[in-house]
């Protein structure tokens, strides 16, 4: 599979979740406890790059894991899992050293695309904090970047 072929794939996975993670970054937003600071919203791809995905919205503060349980039915924005039929949801796998260009850069970049996506869609009135996309383990030529609330 090419880079472009694997991008189209999986943007038009991701394409099928974007109202609902609206809902879910919407619902994270409007119960954020006063005292977060700013908040992240976290790509995260398997090291092997087999094309395991997860995007999460995390609140940073003081104590931020009781600020995170604040937000825990909403935080995960999107997230694939394994199992017998393949990923759940439907985003191509990758055998593990078999591909041709950089899965973890392509799929950070594919992600942090559909997060914007997602941000144009969220009901976010009256959300005034800092928002980071991000992948801590610095994959894709786009992230990170922020979005104005």
């Amino acid at each position: 599979m090419t880079r472009d072929e694997y991008i189209q794939q999986v943007e038009a996975v991701l394409s099928e979740h974007t109202s609902q993670a609206a809902i879910q970054l919407g619902a994270a937003l409007a119960d954020a406890p006063p005292k977060t600071q700013k908040v992240e919203i976290l790509i995260l791809v398997d090291q092997a790059g087999a094309g395991f995905l997860h995007v999460r919205v995390e609140l940073v503060g003081p104590d931020s894991s009781a600020l995170n349980r604040a937000i825990a039915d909403y935080a995960g924005l999107f997230g694939t899992r394994l199992t017998e039929g393949g990923f759940d949801p439907a985003l191509p796998f990758m055998e593990p050293g078999g591909e041709t260009f950089s899965v973890h850069d392509a799929l950070t970049d594919c992600a942090a695309s559909w997060v914007a996506t997602v941000w144009r869609q969220t009901n976010r009135s009256g959300f005034r904090l800092p928002i980071t996309v991000m992948s801590r383990e610095r994959y894709g030529s786009t992230t990170p970047f922020h979005l104005n609330p």
